[in-house]
């Protein structure tokens, strides 16, 4: 029996989906929530953030990638959306689910999808990640997960969480009572309210999940 790895890996949006949202908006962030099986052509559920008022669902409606989206609701993380894309993505993950893959966490920001996978043996990469399949997508493995590694070797914290999250602590964001607001985080980083919102989330969820050995599907 092989054993069970987890590993990340980086696909430009240009062959995946949402390219030309990331060139209109760069502080544009997407998190995939969900994934319904559907004819090769699934609906996914898309956390989007980082772009004031109604900018979401014009950029969303305007995307060639995207065949169709509609709002479902919003809060402080973003705004969710049902949205049905183009092929390419959706080709890339029936690839992975096709050869025992399962996606734990897709996000994607300043152009790049970033994939967080779990495969059952880890010979599987090799069949996936062959050089046609990596030429195709022109993905990139970016991290390998192996089950003797410890939790605090890898949080998967990106560089821009990091630094929303030790520039929120530098401020007093975390102080009691707070000295600062999201507001005056973002200003400190030059983004919007709720790209520092998405950013500290996802942090402490990875934090929090390094912390207890466990990942945010588990």
């Amino acid at each position: 029996m092989g054993v069970a790895t987890t590993f990340e890996v980086a696909v430009p949006a240009s062959t995946l989906a949402l390219a030309e949202t990331f060139e209109r908006e760069p502080e544009t962030t997407v998190r995939m929530e969900r994934t319904v099986g559907g004819n090769g052509q699934p609906r996914e559920y898309v956390w989007v953030s980082g772009v004031e008022d109604d900018r979401a669902e014009k950029l969303l409606g305007t995307d060639p990638s995207v065949v169709e989206s509609r709002k479902l609701g919003e809060n402080d993380d973003g705004e969710l959306f049902e949205v049905r894309f183009e092929s390419a993505i959706c080709e890339f993950t029936d690839a992975i689910a096709e050869r025992g893959g399962v996606i734990l966490r897709a996000t994607a920001g300043d152009g790049v999808w970033n994939f967080q996978l779990r495969f059952a043996d880890r010979g599987n990469i090799a069949d996936v990640f062959d050089d046609e399949f990596s030429k195709r997508y022109e993905a990139t493995v970016t991290r390998l997960y192996g089950s003797n590694d410890a939790p605090s070797a890898q949080t998967g914290v990106t560089d821009k969480q990091r630094k929303a999250l030790s520039t929120a602590f530098e401020l007093g964001y975390y102080s009691v009572p707070r000295d600062v607001d999201l507001r005056t985080v973002g200003e400190r980083l030059d983004i919007s309210r709720q790209a520092v919102s998405e950013r500290l989330r996802r942090g402490h969820e990875l934090l929090v999940g390094d912390y207890l050995g466990k990942t945010s599907d588990e």
